[in-house]
């Protein structure tokens, strides 16, 4: 009786990895973060309208928004993975857990996902989600000493994609073996 359950699910899964691999991605994009742009104002205030980040990356962004994403950020400037860790860890308990290694494999920070709202999510990764209690990079609340620079790359994906969605996540993250993320 398993065995059969075992053979229909394995079966369905892989029709539905077939299907995607025909159908592809829907598209890819990416946008550039400097963290002198961060700013405690943007707590108070809408940061889709603030021009340092671009209104431009959010527009992007909330065409998309009902998607499911996969998304990684790149450190782009010169960083010490010591230095991020120990500020990483300081934070409250609501960011993502630490990794052991010390050099990211090409300067991942993170990879991520989302079944829908990837507005909501990078808001929550700069650190100007109103909730401060959401999971986050937090990246206002440390990045900006460090005078670091970021590349967020986004992957949209079909609606087909969220039963398996961690599958590529964990896939995404062991190519890129990120410094921040357990996968």
């Amino acid at each position: 009786m398993e065995q059969e359950f075992f053979r229909e699910t394995a079966d369905r899964y892989c029709a539905r990895f077939h299907h995607l691999a025909e159908i592809g991605i829907v598209k890819e994009m990416s946008f550039d973060i400097n963290s002198k742009n961060f700013d405690d104002q943007y707590r108070d205030h809408d940061i889709r309208d603030a021009e340092p980040f671009g209104q431009q990356m959010f527009a992007q962004l909330a065409e998309v928004d009902e998607l499911p994403c996969l998304y990684r950020w790149e450190i782009t400037s010169p960083y010490n993975a010591d230095a991020i860790k120990e500020a990483v860890a300081k934070l409250p308990k609501y960011t993502p857990r630490i990794l052991k290694k010390a050099i990211a494999k090409d300067n991942t920070l993170y990879v991520g996902k989302v079944q829908s709202h990837i507005v909501g999510r990078v808001i929550q990764h700069l650190g100007y989600h109103l909730n401060q209690a959401s999971h986050g990079l937090q990246l206002n609340d440390w990045a900006k000493p460090m005078n670091l620079t970021f590349k967020l790359h986004i992957i949209v994906l079909p609606h087909d994609v969220i039963p398996v969605e961690e599958i590529f996540e964990t896939e995404l993250a062991h190519k890129y073996e990120p410094l921040i993320g357990i996968h």
